[in-house]
């Protein structure tokens, strides 16, 4: 993958999680069926591959 690309992705899981917190923020009605560990579980890796894909070295291909 190339780091232009991983960029473009990572932005856009950037954007994605602003528009969940901002939907999240005026619905606190709204919840998700399983435990908040689960959820915290999931907010955790979705972090760390948003991180890894802004910071991770990849080459670009000639």
């Amino acid at each position: 993958m190339r780091k232009k690309t991983s960029r473009i992705i990572a932005w856009l899981m950037l954007l994605a999680a602003a528009a969940f917190l901002a939907y999240a923020l005026g619905h606190p009605e709204a919840s998700f069926p399983w435990s908040n560990a689960v959820t915290y579980t999931l907010y955790l890796a979705y972090g760390l591959l948003m991180l890894l894909l802004f910071i991770a070295p990849f080459k670009d291909r000639e």
